[in-house]
This record gives C-alpha cells, sequence and structure tokens, in this order.
C-alpha cells in the first residue's frame, strides 16, 4: 500500500484523540481485488471500566464488508458478527466501550455493486447481513475470523474470501466497475471537476447512462461523489485551521499556518461562494464549519 492510503486519515472527525484509545491500521488489497477493494483495514481498542469513546465518521462514498465485535449501536457482539455497509450520507457514529476489534474491506468508490454482484444502491444508507456479498459462505468465514487472534491473519482471510468471490463475477461487470473507480478517483484529486456533465464527458457518455453506472456500482450519484469530496477536504482544513491535524498529504489544502480563510477554501474546492460550501458542509457534517472547528476544541469532545 502506498503511504497516502496508509496515513490517510480524511474523514475521520478528531484522529488524534481515536488513535490514543484505539490500534488502526490498514492493508494493501491485492492484485486480486485491484478496482475491487481500495483496502482493508482494522481497529482495536481495550478501555477501563467506565470510559466510552465516541467516535464519528464523515465516511468516503464507498462500501465497507466488516466483522467485528461491536454494532451501530454500541453493543458488544459475542461472538462477532459480519456486516455489510452501503454508501453512508450521514456522519457515522460509533460508541467504544471495553475491549473489541474489526476487521474490514473498504471498496472503491465503484467496487461495491462487484462485491454485492448487485446494484450498490439497494445498500445505500443500510446496514447489511454479509451474506448479502453474493457466493460469500459468511457464517464460516465469521467463524473463520474469529478463531484468529492476529489481525493480519484475519486480515488475510476477509481477503482470500473476497478475492473468490470476485473471481466468479462477469468481467463485464468488473470492467464497469474498475471504469467507475478510476473516473471516482481522477474526481477526487481534480477540484476542477464539478459538474455530473464534466464527468460523463470524461468516459463519453450521457449523464443519464452515467448515472446508472453510479446506480449500480458506487449506491450514490455522481453530483454527491463529487460533494462528498469537496467537503472531506473542507473538513480537513477545518482540522488543520484548529491545529490539530497532521501536516496535508501532497496537494491538500493550506495547513493552520498559512490558513487563507473560508472564502480561499471554497474557492479552492470549486464553489461559487463560502455560503455554498456552508450549506453543503452542514448537509454532510450537520453544522457549519466554524462550529466544527470550535466542537473540535473542545476537551474531549470525542472521548
Amino acid at each position: 500500500m502506498g503511504p497516502d492510503h496508509a496515513n490517510d486519515m480524511r474523514g475521520i472527525v478528531d484522529p488524534a484523540a481515536m488513535l490514543e484509545v484505539v490500534d488502526f491500521d490498514r492493508y494493501p488489497a491485492g492484485p486480486e481485488l485491484a478496482g475491487v477493494v481500495e483496502w482493508f483495514w482494522s481497529v482495536a481498542w481495550a478501555l477501563p471500566d467506565g470510559e466510552v469513546h465516541h467516535q464519528e465518521v464523515l465516511n468516503h462514498p464507498a462500501g465497507n464488508v466488516s466483522i467485528g465485535t461491536v454494532d451501530d449501536a454500541g453493543r458488544t457482539l459475542d461472538p462477532a458478527e459480519g456486516r455489510v455497509y452501503g454508501v453512508q450520507r450521514s456522519i457515522s457514529r460509533r460508541r467504544l466501550v471495553g475491549r473489541g476489534w474489526t476487521v474490514a474491506a473498504r471498496s472503491t468508490v465503484g467496487g461495491l455493486g462487484v462485491l454485492l454482484d448487485a446494484p450498490a444502491r439497494e445498500a445505500a444508507d443500510r446496514q447489511l447481513p454479509l451474506d448479502a456479498v453474493s457466493g460469500l459462505d459468511a457464517e464460516r468465514l465469521v467463524a473463520a475470523v474469529v478463531a484468529e487472534t492476529a489481525t493480519a491473519a484475519r486480515i488475510g482471510l476477509l481477503r482470500r474470501a473476497l478475492a473468490a468471490v470476485v473471481a466468479q463475477r462477469d468481467p463485464a461487470r468488473m470492467a464497469e466497475a474498475v471504469q467507475v473507480a478510476e473516473l471516482v478517483r481522477v474526481v477526487e484529486h481534480d477540484r476542477s471537476l464539478c459538474r455530473v456533465e464534466q464527468l460523463a464527458g470524461l468516459v463519453g457518455v450521457s449523464v443519464r447512462s452515467l448515472q446508472r453506472l453510479f446506480d449500480q456500482h458506487v449506491g450514490a450519484s455522481p453530483s454527491f461523489v463529487i460533494r462528498r469530496w469537496r467537503i472531506i477536504e473542507a473538513a480537513e482544513a477545518a482540522r488543520r485551521a484548529d491545529g490539530r491535524a497532521p501536516s496535508p498529504r501532497p496537494g491538500g489544502l493550506p495547513s493552520a499556518d498559512a490558513w487563507p480563510g473560508w472564502a480561499a477554501v471554497a474557492a479552492e474546492l470549486g464553489y461559487a461562494d463560502q455560503a455554498h460550501l456552508t450549506r453543503d458542509f452542514v448537509r454532510h457534517l450537520g453544522v457549519p464549519p466554524s462550529v466544527y472547528v470550535a466542537r473540535n476544541r473542545a476537551p474531549g469532545a470525542t472521548t
């Protein structure tokens, strides 16, 4: 895995606070899953009795296939269970207590439909059982993962199981998914791409055809994907303005010591003005940029 993926904390609200209580790692997808899985990830924690960690994440516009010991409500699962998460349009919140772990595969933004062998839109804003991954022996996989104690071995089991599933998928469907994932990767890094018509032009299809491709392979509209990447960048800018973020990745927005103000950030991200950025920020994160920065300054805001 390249250094950008290994150190990519975009979307994690206050990662410094998270890393104080959680062991977090990423692992490469491997060649068999290229274009379908972006990376594998793991978290593990062991909190003292009575301590609670509340973690918020503005998810990348992708899906996740996970096995772990905690559910969405923060309840401990014994034994662990497997789930599939589609694109989550609202901010995700996790409540961690006691001891626990999760291993997961994060799809590419375009790979979820291949993993499901069904339209990705069916999983949008939903939590599905692990057997939603068509062709996967979910019960056997969960049992094997639980029996392992080493995180790398758990990731290896999940990787091999998904690779076996993907090997059975229709090559034409795979090719479409890879095309969508490559397009979204361009959108992620090229801030001049602000309109759906521009994306459709890049792949030589109509806007309606592009929408169908995103329904099948992403589970969210092209316009949502554009905005989500821009708001993730804006949230990173907010953290850097507060001085809590690490050095920005290459090509990122300015750090706190060169903070240009929200109007300049809006222009950098392709917004017509600061008001448009603020509206999108509220839509995705629930609060305006100024409140987001102030909340993350508050001691104990995320624990």
